[in-house]
């Protein structure tokens, strides 16, 4: 279903971005961008663009035309020390959001937001904070052993399942108007039936398991939770964690030193723009960029 449809279907007052707002959107994200690139420099932190960002920064030397957020993934030892180092010393302009530290989270992918804005999407219909933010994705370990590794798998695949479903009950109200299909019922059901577990108390389960490999010099690496999930986000680590600078916008950022290999085996031909026809604007909940409207 498209956005739009979204938009006209769904009990909440979403609204479509606008071409200017998206502008400035940019401009604001750019601004905290400067800040994390500056922030893990000073503190010998790594992260590489992925995903739609990592394709943005190749094809159009930056934000992807449509694309309201910058997509980044870190090693999760260099994300836990962001964490404390963003609660320490940047409490004053940026909050961060980490599945087993905050409440009313119940997410698994951690979030850095700026203070003083507002930026909810339908899938934030139930968080407090709503500051304008960039997801960061957290590079796992992968255990060398063949058992080890099947079995955190399995594990991490059933709780990224069981956190799924336990949203899509509490928030079935919400989304039924759109997403009426069995799927999403029988998930909705599910979700029910695991409510002996708070969303907060699953998001802090299954971060556990996604972190529960310790090895740091594993063959292989992960991002679970990433939309291929545990066994279909696996690389190797001499590929994925070396790295290639790009200018994104005309900041230096990195990416794998994969890329090619890890956006074709994700996206096919990611260099050809696909035809805009088939993106309709996004939308959200709440857009206010503060202060931050006249410093862009």
């Amino acid at each position: 279903m498209r956005l739009g449809d979204i938009a006209k279907k769904s009990s909440l007052k979403l609204k479509m971005i606008s071409e200017e707002e998206l502008v400035d959107l940019h401009k604001v994200l750019l601004l905290m961008l400067d800040d994390l690139i500056e922030i893990c420099k000073r503190n010998n932190l790594h992260f590489i663009l992925i995903g739609g960002s990592a394709i943005g920064a190749l094809r159009d030397k930056g934000f992807i035309p449509w694309d309201d957020d910058i997509d980044i993934a870190m090693p999760r030892r260099d994300f836990e020390k962001l964490y404390k180092i963003i609660k320490k010393q940047y409490s004053f302009k940026y909050s961060m959001l980490h599945p087993q530290d905050k409440e009313n989270y119940g997410r698994i992918l951690p979030k850095i937001r700026l203070k003083g804005t507002e930026y909810k999407t339908i899938l934030e219909y139930d968080l407090n904070e709503s500051g304008i933010f960039i997801d960061i994705y957290t590079i796992e370990n992968i255990p060398d052993s063949k058992i080890k590794k099947w079995g955190q798998g399995i594990i991490c695949m059933f709780m990224g399942f069981a956190l799924s479903c336990r949203r899509m009950a509490k928030g079935y109200k919400i989304f039924k108007n759109y997403q009426n299909g069995i799927s999403f019922k029988v998930k909705a059901l599910i979700g029910c039936i695991l409510s002996f577990g708070s969303i907060e108390k699953w998001a802090i389960w299954t971060d556990y398991w996604y972190s529960w490999c310790k090895d740091e010099n594993s063959k292989y690496v992960g991002i679970p939770a990433d939309d291929f999930h545990y066994f279909g986000e696996i690389y190797k680590r001499s590929e994925f964690c070396s790295y290639k600078e790009i200018k994104f916008e005309g900041r230096n950022c990195l990416i794998p030193s994969n890329y090619d290999a890890y956006l074709k085996r994700r996206y096919g031909e990611y260099m050809t723009p696909p035809d805009m026809d088939h993106h309709d604007r996004n939308c959200y909940l709440v857009y206010n960029l503060g202060k931050y409207k006249k410093e862009i």
